[in-house]
């Protein structure tokens, strides 16, 4: 170990308990909401259960390949050692916000060399940033893992120990490895600025941070899984390259904000809420002391050149993308927060300074306290718990599934209830997240399941449940679902299986 990095390891380790301190407390207050969180819980807990750790499963006769399985794995992990409570699901996003401060602390040091403890008090001030660790998906894990990644390319930059740059490029291909292993393609998007950078700037770098080096530790890591699943599968391939990376870059299939101004409404939030408050904090030091007052000479102007560059451009990225949602551009968050910190790096901190920093930090804090409360509204009818004590409550036969129909399934169902979680419509469908028809369902007659469909839908349900020679008994009712019980009906010829007409509109809150 070479003295600088023993020097590094003590404030290095205050940053990362400090950082514990701030994350952890509270991470189990809040329940599972939404689709998107209890389907990667959902997801993890099936691999936890089944032992199969390779191929991801959101059932245990369908498998679930949206996502590479980095976020589930540490969603079992988790699981595995703490329970299956919603603390144990929130640690790993808590875990890589701590992950993501550590490596700005690093970084921090060689780009604001005057105060490298002031770029992770910024990244742990920035709203999305500390309340995003709250959420279970794959965006918080993403955005240490590339912050990991981009470390070693500062290192490799900035460092003056020649060892520890050369190591710049071993850090580079780790972070990078998990960042594909965490969600493919997009995680490899701030390499796009930082190669950019290095070809225009190479006499700068101590240690070349894209040699074979970072190849031969990227390469491994990033595509084992890859090569495991299509070895055994081969038509999973045009799935990866079809769907999820073609589908989501160049076409409107995954209906997020694919308008040609889906980026202002995806993304506009973070510029206006998620950067807060270091936004005011810039505009207010631009407005006291000028454009230039924190360019001190080049070193400060190449960390500018930088820092802008991969925030720009990893933004004309995701915009160009037809696929966007809020949580994606949540790394580009870390090359802002570094920006601010070198933009007001000099800026004297007055008691009443101090006592804001303090009082905004301790609001952070109390929104994640508050935001069962403060967000339920939003959040009515996508709550996998509450809806999980409704079935417990009101069904009072055997149940050992749960099936919606036409409707998006809450896979956190599958936490609170321990049963699996199916997803059936009524015809055929190119959605990925819809395991089969309804036909094909019944055909499988299941006695215990529950069928959950809209409250505007429950009639045509009924009606296509006879078509098709069974009963439809309503035995649940909670919120926008009915529950029903299906058998088959005594002396019924079934009716031609296509629907005479669709299925009425549940509306996008229904």
């Amino acid at each position: 170990m070479t003295r600088s990095l023993r020097n590094a390891l003590p404030p290095l380790l205050l940053v990362v308990l400090l950082a514990l301190a701030y994350v952890l407390p509270f991470q189990g207050t809040r329940h599972l909401w939404g689709t998107d969180e209890g389907r990667y819980s959902g997801v993890a807990a099936e691999m936890l259960d089944s032992g199969d750790w390779l191929v991801p499963h959101r059932h245990p006769e369908h498998e679930h390949l949206s996502k590479p399985p980095m976020t589930y794995w540490a969603l079992a992990g988790s699981m595995a050692a703490f329970g299956k409570n919603e603390w144990a699901l929130r640690l790993p996003g808590a875990l890589a916000f701590v992950l993501t401060l550590a490596c700005v602390f690093v970084m921090g040091k060689r780009l604001v060399p005057e105060r490298p403890w002031w770029p992770p008090l910024v990244c742990a001030g920035t709203a999305m940033l500390f309340l995003a660790s709250n959420a279970i998906s794959t965006d918080p894990l993403l955005c240490g893992f590339e912050t990991l990644g981009m470390t070693g390319f500062v290192l490799a930059w900035r460092d003056p120990d020649e060892r520890i740059a050369r190591r710049g490029a071993l850090i580079l291909g780790l972070g990078f490895g998990l960042a594909f292993l965490t969600k493919g393609p997009p995680g490899l998007v701030p390499l796009i600025p930082s190669v950019w950078y290095w070809a225009r700037h190479r006499r700068d770098f101590r240690a070349n941070p894209f040699g074979w080096k970072a190849l031969a530790v990227w390469a491994p890591i990033a595509l084992t899984w890859f090569v495991l699943v299509v070895w055994s599968h081969p038509q999973r391939l045009d799935y990866f390259l079809g769907y999820e990376t073609y589908g989501r870059i160049f076409t409107k299939e995954a209906d997020r904000h694919p308008q040609w101004y889906g980026w202002i409404m995806a993304y506009g939030p973070v510029a206006l809420v998620g950067a807060l408050p270091w936004t005011l904090v810039v505009l207010w030091n631009r407005l006291r002391h000028g454009p230039g007052a924190a360019l001190d000479g080049e070193a400060d102007r190449q960390t500018t050149h930088f820092l802008l560059l991969w925030l720009l451009v990893s933004l004309v990225v995701f915009c160009i993308a037809r696929s966007r949602l809020i949580l994606y551009v949540l790394p580009l968050l870390v090359p802002f927060g570094l920006w601010a910190a070198h933009r007001t790096r000099h800026m004297a901190f007055t008691t009443i300074g101090k006592v804001l920093l303090a009082a905004w930090f301790a609001l952070l804090v109390a929104i994640k306290v508050l935001l069962p409360t403060l967000a339920a509204s939003q959040f009515d009818g996508k709550d996998s718990y509450s809806l999980s004590q409704g079935i417990r409550t009101q069904v009072r036969e055997p149940v050992n599934e749960v099936v919606f129909v036409d409707e998006t399934a809450l896979y956190g169902v599958r936490i609170y209830l321990g049963m699996p979680v199916l997803r059936v419509d009524y015809g055929p469908s190119r959605n990925p997240a819809v395991d089969m028809t309804l036909q094909q369902a019944l055909a499988q007659r299941r006695p215990q399941r529950l069928w959950l469909v809209n409250r505007k839908t429950k009639d045509y349900f009924a009606g296509e449940i006879a078509r098709q020679g069974f009963h439809a008994r309503e035995v649940f009712s909670f919120g926008r679902f009915h529950g029903f019980r299906v058998e088959p009906a005594t002396g019924t010829t079934p009716q031609p299986t296509t629907p005479a007409a669709p299925a009425p509109e549940a509306g996008p809150d229904e």
